[in-house]
């Protein structure tokens, strides 16, 4: 269990900029995702879903730190499929919409 766990973390590491569903993570592993979040809460106690949402707000928050880009290109490099969704994920996650984050 606990190389299968470590392996959805390398997963995770790489893909949580663009992939936030377990299943994803699961078909790569060649597991079903009930199996996958079974094995996360075995281990850490915490759902894969957590560890996917953690990787995944690492990543949000790197982007949104760089005032390079504009929040049209952190919502694209995300891979959100509108601004508005994008919006909503982050203030979920964060607490803040974009722009508060950025005016933080």
């Amino acid at each position: 269990m606990a190389r299968i766990f470590l392996r959805f973390l390398s997963l995770a590491q790489q893909h949580a900029r663009t992939e936030r569903e377990v299943a994803f993570y699961a078909d790569k592993l060649c597991i079903t995702p009930k199996y996958l979040s079974q094995v996360a809460r075995t281990v850490t106690n915490l759902p894969a879903s957590q560890w996917i949402q953690f990787y995944a707000a690492f990543e949000l928050v790197s982007l949104l730190n760089d005032t390079t880009k504009t929040l049209t290109e952190v919502s694209n490099l995300m891979h959100f499929e509108n601004i508005s969704h994008f919006s909503r994920y982050v203030k979920k996650t964060l607490g803040k919409t974009p722009s508060e984050y950025r005016n933080k």
